[in-house]
Order: structure tokens, then sequence, then C-alpha cells
């Protein structure tokens, strides 16, 4: 079984990659795949929960950083992106999920990648 997830929740959390939450270790993100929209960067995927017995109860969020590499190799951070799940997903169980940065002139960063892919819950 699939559940399928995308959107943006305003009370899900504005920072990113913060050390104080609990990272959730028993997933595996799959199919990610980035693209850019209109006045966004996307990177979508699956996540499924590999635990034999352990749910996770909702709420709990995905978060990612978005980078792009300049001309001269550097590595810049973009910002990150956080969406709160509001569905428990079971043992076994996928979720496809969505993550979007707005941004201006996103066509600027064509070559972005995201980095820090996690799952958590505060």
């Amino acid at each position: 079984m699939m559940i399928f997830y995308s959107g943006c929740d305003e009370s899900s959390s504005s920072i990113t990659g913060s050390e104080n939450v609990n990272e959730i270790t028993n997933v595996t993100f799959l199919n990610i795949v980035t693209s850019i929209t209109e006045n966004s960067l996307e990177a979508t995927g699956v996540i499924k929960n590999n635990s034999q017995s352990l749910s996770i109860s909702a709420p709990w969020y995905i978060e990612c950083q978005f980078y792009y590499n300049d001309s001269l190799g550097n590595t810049f951070l973009i910002g990150g992106a956080s969406e709160r799940v509001n569905n428990t997903l079971s043992p076994g169980i996928s979720l496809q999920w969505t993550l979007s940065y707005g941004i201006e002139n996103p066509e600027a960063f064509q070559n972005f990648a995201i980095n820090e892919l996690r799952a958590y819950k505060n």
C-alpha cells in the first residue's frame, strides 16, 4: 500500500536542520527526483517505514536542505523545506512526499540538489 502526501502546511516548522529533534532512523528514502516549477524548487520521493512492528505516529515531519553549486565549484545553501505529516505510517508502508522551496527566478538554480533529507518528530 502506498499513501500519497503533498502540500504546504502552515503549521510545519519554519526552521530546518535543527539538532533539537528526534530523528526517525527506521525509514528509507527512495525514488528522489528534483524539479523546477514556475516559482519553486521541488524534491519528491517515497519514504518507507522499514520497521517490522513500530508505526511512526502522527504528527511527524520530512525535511531537507536545498543547495546549488556555482561555476567555481562552491556549494551554497539556498534554504530548507519541511512538511508536517498528519498520518501515522504503519510498519512496511510507504508514503509519497513533496518538499517545495519557494524562490524568485528558480531557473537560475538548474543544478540544485538536496541534502540532509530526514524524517523526525518534535
